[in-house]
């Protein structure tokens, strides 16, 4: 029997309270994005094994830094003196939700 997902942004709904920081003059708010990862293999394995693979669905918490029509960029750490870190940026193509939180 397949086990239900849980779902990372249920959990978030009952938080009522927007989480925000300003750098340098700059609201930046706090989210949780869902994007498809690539999974890969270099094992062998059988044309039934190899049917089976899906990709990873990942979830990141994150301020979005900006976003563009091909990107999304991110970052999850900052200093005081306004250097950004822990950064990504992310194809929109793969992106399946963005919820601020």
């Amino acid at each position: 029997m397949a086990q239900k997902k849980a779902d990372p942004l249920k959990k978030l709904k009952r938080k009522k309270r927007k989480s925000k920081i300003t750098i340098d003059g700059k609201e930046y708010y706090f989210h949780v994005i869902i994007w498809e990862d690539i999974v890969g293999d270099s094992s062998i394995a059988s044309f039934d094994d190899f049917c089976k693979m899906k990709t990873a669905s990942i979830t990141s918490f994150a301020y979005i830094f900006k976003k563009d029509k091909n990107y999304l960029y991110t970052f999850a750490s900052y200093s005081d003196d306004g250097y950004f870190g822990d950064r990504n940026i992310i194809p929109l193509g793969v992106v399946k939700k963005i919820a601020e939180i």
